[in-house]
């Protein structure tokens, strides 16, 4: 009787790749971009839970409350994923600043078998961003900031990826793409564009 040759099964294609890191790090930016590149859904996970509420997201915290918005935000983390691996569809979701700072949030996803990519910053680069956005209901001012900073940080630092966000967006999604964390074994390529489109 002979025997069949050894078959090799190819790593399992990663479908869903979440971006983690503090508010003006990027998370939006960048996913938009890196889902352009890998012809992938972009989901962004502060949209869902607009959607989900009925209402925008510096209006949940002043309504519902922090606790409220973190239920909220679980719920929708849940269904994103669960949506992604029943439709085998391959999605970049952008998390919210303080999810992966949640209790059981980066344990949650690594059981998943989710790879999270720190979007990481120097905290003056991620201060300076902000001063000029609206709608970040846990920004009042620097020393706060710094603050919530200092306290999340262990949290991102527990991904399994790091890249550093603070230059030009298309220069971190093409590092992104250099690390081979989407590889397939090669077996499917992606997208690849010299200079990606804003």
């Amino acid at each position: 009787m002979t025997q069949l040759p050894f078959l090799r099964v190819p790593p399992a294609r990663v479908q869903t790749l979440c971006l983690a890191g503090f508010m003006g790090s990027g998370k939006t930016t960048i996913g938009t971009l890196l889902a352009r590149q890998l012809a992938w859904r972009f989901v962004d996970l502060d949209d869902r839970i607009e959607e989900a509420a009925g209402l925008r997201i510096s209006e949940i915290f002043e309504r519902l409350g922090e606790t409220a918005f973190r239920q909220i935000e679980a719920d929708q983390l849940r269904a994103a994923l669960g949506r992604a691996f029943e439709l085998k569809e391959s999605i970049v979701l952008a998390l919210g600043g303080g999810t992966y700072a949640q209790p059981g949030a980066p344990e949650f996803l690594r059981a998943a078998n989710v790879p999270v990519i720190w979007l990481d910053s120097p905290v003056e680069v991620l201060l300076a961003r902000c001063m000029t956005m609206t709608g970040r209901p846990l920004f009042r001012d620097e020393n706060s900031f710094r603050a919530l900073y200092a306290q999340r940080l262990p949290s991102y630092q527990l991904a399994e990826h790091r890249v550093d966000s603070s230059g030009e967006p298309g220069r971190v999604v093409a590092e992104i793409l250099s690390r081979g964390i989407m590889s397939t074994g090669g077996r499917e390529a992606h997208l690849v564009v010299e200079k990606p489109q804003p």
